[in-house]
């Protein structure tokens, strides 16, 4: 079966997941159940994920090894996937380049589309990213470095089978805003632009209010719009920090996690896990 109709068929069972879930368990109407869902997809830009769609401008499709690859074998030997990564992502990138300088940039550049890679049963090489980037290979090095002393890890395909997955830089910048990080501090820390900071926050709260909802892992992402594996790494950090301590920083996105959706009304200052 061709990925393209898998990936169709699975977010049609997941939406029926969902529809039974409203139905069953919420008791809304069968009509209702449909707008919320179609509500949900549009609110979410959940069109983004649409298999059949085409590539968004800043965006490139590319074949790259898949990481079930083994070690050993010629590349060109190896089980390949294609994935869709983010070369360029509009205004949020030039706020970086503007605040940091052009390094700065394409070492966010480097850490977005490795994840992406990844998120998608990918993963790069660093000939990739040279490519990618239009720099040589030593210059993608001392990136990675860079970004290493950091504390982000760049999962390239060397370093993946080396250490294994990594966590990614999102759930990094969400715990800085867990502890009272302002946003200009953040940014300043991670070298990315106020507007993704709060993008990274939303998707984490729409994370945690799905979660408390009762919805799946596999739901939760689908609902969110970001991969299972980003969902789970949201809700360790939710677990983590869970605690009295932070109630007023988890509250502040929870109410910023678009309060106006009826999946989010619940009592204010209710943090149970």
């Amino acid at each position: 079966m061709e990925k393209t109709v898998q990936e169709r068929l699975e977010s049609k069972s997941r939406d029926s997941q969902l529809f039974e879930m409203f139905v069953n368990q919420f008791e809304f109407s069968p009509k209702t159940a449909e707008a919320i869902i179609d509500t949900v997809k549009e609110t979410y830009e959940l069109h983004r994920f649409d298999p059949d769609r085409e590539t968004d401008y800043g965006q490139v499709n590319r074949q790259v090894i898949a990481i079930s690859a083994k070690h050993g074998p010629r590349l060109r030997e190896l089980p390949m996937v294609t994935v869709t990564l983010t070369l360029d992502n509009g205004q949020e990138d030039q706020e970086v380049r503007r605040s940091h300088g052009s390094k700065a940039l394409r070492q966010s550049r480097i850490s977005r589309v490795a994840e992406e890679a990844i998120d998608q049963g990918g993963v790069l090489t660093q000939e990739d990213l040279s490519d990618l980037f239009e720099v040589d290979v030593r210059t993608i090095r001392r990136d990675i470095q860079s970004l290493t002393k950091e504390g982000i890890r760049i999962q390239t395909r060397g370093a993946y089978h080396d250490i294994g997955p990594t966590l990614s830089h999102k759930v990094w910048i969400v715990s800085l805003y867990l502890q009272y990080k302002t946003y200009s501090e953040i940014s300043r820390t991670t070298k990315h632009s106020t507007n993704s900071i709060k993008r990274y926050l939303k998707d984490f709260g729409r994370v945690v209010v799905c979660s408390k909802k009762g919805l799946s892992v596999a739901e939760t992402a689908h609902v969110a719009g970001i991969s299972e594996r980003l969902a789970n790494e949201y809700l360790e950090l939710f677990h983590d920090y869970n605690s009295p301590k932070y109630a007023d920083r988890l509250e502040d996105i929870l109410t910023r996690s678009n309060p106006s959706s009826p999946m989010v009304q619940e009592k204010k200052g209710a943090m149970k896990s």
